[in-house]
């Protein structure tokens, strides 16, 4: 019996976590600009003018107060390298529009980081000449609106979305100079 027990334990626990990974991965995020796991365009790196790429979200839950945007270099010799934390999005801001501005506040009340660099927002691709990287868009539907200082790490945001995630999806893009 106690195996059986056991059994009836670790089943039980999976369909749990499986129930809680689909529902933490259920935001779709897509752009108009490239499909997952593709090229992002040139306008999008260092060399085209740093301009953010559209993104489209759907699957926002009723419930979320605030959507956020990190994106992250993922085969930077240095680790996960974010380039760009956008907070405090209207959840009915599921279409949101390229090239957006350098500024730390954004329409509708969002705000932007500035990362290891002296404007907020936006930083593109810029790998090594010949080399091309992973860029994760992730996209969180949150339920509750972020209190951020100006000058927040990656870790201060991550910190921050703990325990606030609804949901969340992401978009990858590949990108080479």
């Amino acid at each position: 019996m106690k195996g059986f027990a056991r059994a009836a334990f670790l089943a039980a626990l999976f369909l749990f976590l499986a129930g809680a990974e689909a529902r933490a991965s259920a935001l779709s995020v897509s752009s108009p600009a490239f499909k997952d796991g593709e090229r992002m365009p040139r306008q999008s790196g260092c060399e085209g003018g740093d301009r953010s790429p559209p993104l489209q979200v759907v699957g926002v839950p009723g419930e979320a107060k605030s959507l956020a945007i990190l994106m992250t270099e993922q085969d930077s010799p240095r680790g996960q390298q974010p380039l760009w934390i956008a907070y405090n999005l209207a959840p009915t801001y599921i279409s949101i529009a390229e090239n957006q501005p350098r500024t730390r506040q954004l329409k509708g009340g969002g705000m932007q980081i500035a990362l290891g660099n002296a404007k907020p927002g936006y930083t593109g691709p810029c790998p090594p000449a010949g080399v091309t990287r992973r860029y994760l868009i992730e996209v969180f539907a949150l339920d509750s609106l972020l209190d951020l200082p100006e000058n927040a790490t990656k870790q201060d945001f991550l910190l921050a979305v703990e325990g606030h995630i609804l949901v969340r999806g992401w978009i990858t893009g590949r990108y080479k100079k």
